[in-house]
């Protein structure tokens, strides 16, 4: 067991009351002013509104409106094409290269002693326009990848989820009619990974960490892969692990060439729930979309929330079951937990888990429309357990200075972005944005909070929320312009496709022994050593996404390591990227 997180429940004990009254002092007037009208002045009375409508009057609005996006669109004000252009090119390599043999996203390898094929991809890419790469180079991806690695929930969902949105920007913003039909067919090969991941655990309401297929280049035809169950129906492995690799398990045996990890962990249902809140926010009023699809998306939903709100032999819900029953190694979920040890006595509960599963919840509330679900959510998460007010006051874990775990600060954003959306409940919004504005994104008094790294993701999250985005109306307020420009500032610094993780070396061995070093874009940072989480190098200062190693997603990778990446041959899918982007278009 990690003791980290107890070490928190501990230090939460006696911090709590010196916490709590520096917190007092933060009162809610500090939160940007969210209000029902949307001109220069808050209201024109005393009452919110003076009728049905989001201003005072008939007309939608009284002055010129900011951009209806959070990402301006085509035919918006502030709308950048360059940015979508690059988008584009993110969008067609991950298609017909990260996607093509699991659907949904998959890091991919082109050998470095292949120069030909890769750059067949830059070609392909650069200097065509084409969404078919075997029509364009006669050669079918299978011909040039010698690797395609497992998908994984975190990055598979936040990829179905940007596949969502992005097929909403081109339907509802006057996109030509080819490419409306283009982006539901990707949406729809999405949604097909997703049931994949569900079906083929073969147990309602279990979801898979990920999968591969044995008969597509890679290790998935050599894997060796163990049962569910011995031959007295115990468990297997004995001692449970972070993923065992299993075959197919769907009833009817409907994916004899696939085989799938178990161990669904936190973060990877936070992308799956991520894809089912998603998805749904789209399709549900799409009559394109066939309802039967529609109807088993649902269901999903509504069978993994129902496991989540199943009590365990333990007493406690909100724990992540495998399909041998066990629940996950890193699947606890409960506002009592702390890792995998329970503490119910505590004081002070989990606020990290309870954001993530709020968000969780909410996402699978609102895609499953399961009135006991629905019920659970705002009847007992938000009722009796008092998860906004655990979340208001604590969100342990996302700071640890130097040695923070950036997976949990990623974690925690992901249930934020997921409870802002899918949580109907105006107070509960607006106690996450205090919380999202001074524990998680903005707290004054911290350098190193998120703010700082200038993550897209984390940015437009933040922007959104505090204009109280939600999928159930109009935004109440304004979005935050700077942080929206410090997110596309990064978006605009990240390598062009084909993104390659190549070695990125910021500072040499003397450089760190100095602690002083030159980053290859000219700026200086002070090098801090091998002391961040499990002996990172880490500097003082983020270091700019435009020298930043490369990343499988860099939303939950250290913002202050200056060095690191691979040999060059693996091509990423950039769903961190396409994510971010697509719902900042989408956010309205």
């Amino acid at each position: 067991m990690k003791i980290g997180r107890l070490f928190l429940a501990i230090a939460a004990i006696v911090l709590a009351a010196s916490w709590l009254a520096a917190c007092s002092g933060q009162s809610a007037s500090r939160l940007a002013p969210v209000h029902a009208d949307d001109d220069a002045s808050p209201d024109d009375d005393a009452s919110p509104d003076d009728d049905a409508s989001p201003d005072d009057d008939a007309s939608p609005d009284d002055d010129a409106s900011p951009p209806a996006h959070l990402l301006p669109g085509p035919n918006e004000p502030g709308y950048d094409a360059d940015l979508e252009a690059k988008a584009t090119l993110f969008d067609r390599s991950f298609q017909n290269f990260n996607a093509y043999a699991l659907l949904i996203n998959s890091d991919i390898v082109i050998p470095l002693d292949h120069p030909d094929d890769r750059q067949l991809v830059y070609d392909f890419l650069h200097n065509s326009e084409s969404w078919d790469f075997k029509a364009w180079s006669g050669k079918d991806p299978e011909d040039i990848v010698t690797d395609n690695q497992a998908t994984a929930g975190l990055y598979a969902g936040s990829g179905i989820a940007a596949e969502a949105f992005r097929y909403a920007v081109y339907r509802d913003q006057g996109y030509p009619q080819a490419d409306v039909d283009r982006a539901r067919q990707f949406l729809l090969r999405g949604m097909e990974g997703l049931r994949i991941a569900v079906e083929i655990t073969g147990v309602p309401g279990v979801i898979a960490r990920g999968y591969l297929r044995t008969d597509a280049p890679g290790a998935g035809a050599t894997t060796p892969t163990t049962p569910l169950f011995d031959s007295e129906g115990n468990p297997l492995p004995p001692q449970k692990t972070n993923g065992t690799w299993r075959t197919d398990n769907s009833p009817d045996h409907k994916y004899p060439n696939y085989i799938w990890t178990d161990g669904c962990s936190r973060d990877m249902l936070l992308g799956w729930a991520a894809a089912f809140g998603g998805v749904w926010e789209v399709i549900k009023d799409d009559p394109t979309i066939d309802p039967r699809l529609k109807a088993l998306h649902q269901q999903y939903a509504s069978d993994i929330a129902h496991k989540l709100m199943t009590v365990r032999a333990d007493g406690f819900d909100l724990e992540i079951i495998d399909a041998d029953t066990r629940t996950t190694i890193n699947g606890y979920l409960n506002e009592n937990a702390w890792d995998r040890i329970y503490l119910p006595w505590l004081p002070i509960k989990d606020g990290g888990y309870a954001l993530m599963s709020l968000g969780i919840v909410a996402a699978l509330a609102y895609a499953s429309g399961d009135a006991e679900v629905h019920d659970y959510l705002y009847d007992t998460l938000l009722g009796p357990r008092r998860f906004s007010e655990i979340i208001y006051q604590n969100i342990f874990g996302v700071d640890l200075g130097w040695i923070t775990n950036y997976g949990d600060t990623n974690m925690a954003f992901q249930g934020y972005l997921m409870a802002q959306r899918y949580v109907d409940d105006k107070p509960t919004r607006d106690k996450l944005r205090h919380t999202l504005r001074y524990m998680l994104y903005d707290n004054p008094d911290d350098h190193r909070l998120p703010r700082a790294y200038s993550y897209s993701l984390f940015d437009f999250a933040y922007a959104g929320g505090v204009a109280d985005a939600n999928a159930f109306g109009r935004r109440a307020g304004e979005f935050d312009a700077d942080a929206i420009a410090r997110g596309v500032e990064t978006l605009k610094e990240f390598p062009d496709p084909p993104y390659w993780e190549v070695t990125v070396e910021n500072c040499s061995a003397q450089e760190i022994a100095n602690h002083w070093c030159q980053l290859n874009d000219g700026t200086y940072v002070e090098v801090l050593g091998y002391v961040g989480r499990e002996q990172e190098l880490i500097a003082l200062q983020p270091i700019p996404q435009r020298v930043r190693p490369p990343s499988n997603y860099q939303w939950r990778t250290n913002p202050f390591d200056p060095n690191g990446g691979g040999d060059g041959s693996r091509l990423l899918g950039a769903v961190d990227w396409r994510w971010a982007y697509w719902l900042g278009r989408y956010t309205k």
